[in-house]
């Protein structure tokens, strides 16, 4: 991991982050990605993620397979102290607090904005939340 220019940032524990990480992708245990079977083999660690097998597809995949998690160099930690960070401060201050470029964490930021916050799917605003809450009653 790069050094953290700012002492005072705390940082996420990798391992700690991984396991929130595990504990969101797999809420419902562990299954294959490409065909949704549940039977799978745990097939040990491979740097930070977990790797496993399909019984039913014959299918590898890891703990970041099909997400855009998938090829990033970067600690889960710093990913997470980005997203939870990024509406109230500045690239510039995230730039100074975790020691990676400009370009870097822009990239990043773009990222959790269009496939989180701005995507429909994943994200809901409370207005909306309410409203399908009275549609149902």
């Amino acid at each position: 991991m790069k050094g953290v220019i700012n002492p005072e940032v705390n940082l996420p524990d990798e391992k700690i982050a991984m396991a929130f990480f595990r504990s969101i992708r797999w809420v419902h245990g562990v299954y294959c990605p490409k065909c949704k079977s549940y039977d799978i083999n745990n097939r040990g660690i491979q740097g930070r993620v977990r790797r496993y097998s399909c019984k039913e597809c014959g299918n590898n995949f890891n703990d970041f397979s099909g997400t855009f998690f998938y090829k990033s160099k970067i600690p889960l930690g710093v990913m997470l102290y980005i997203l939870f960070n990024m509406n109230i401060k500045t690239v510039k201050e995230l730039v100074a607090e975790t020691g990676y470029s400009r370009q870097c964490i822009s990239r990043i930021t773009k990222l959790f904005r269009d496939k989180l916050f701005d995507n429909p799917e994943f994200y809901h605003n409370e207005k909306e939340i309410n409203n399908d809450i009275e549609k149902k009653m």
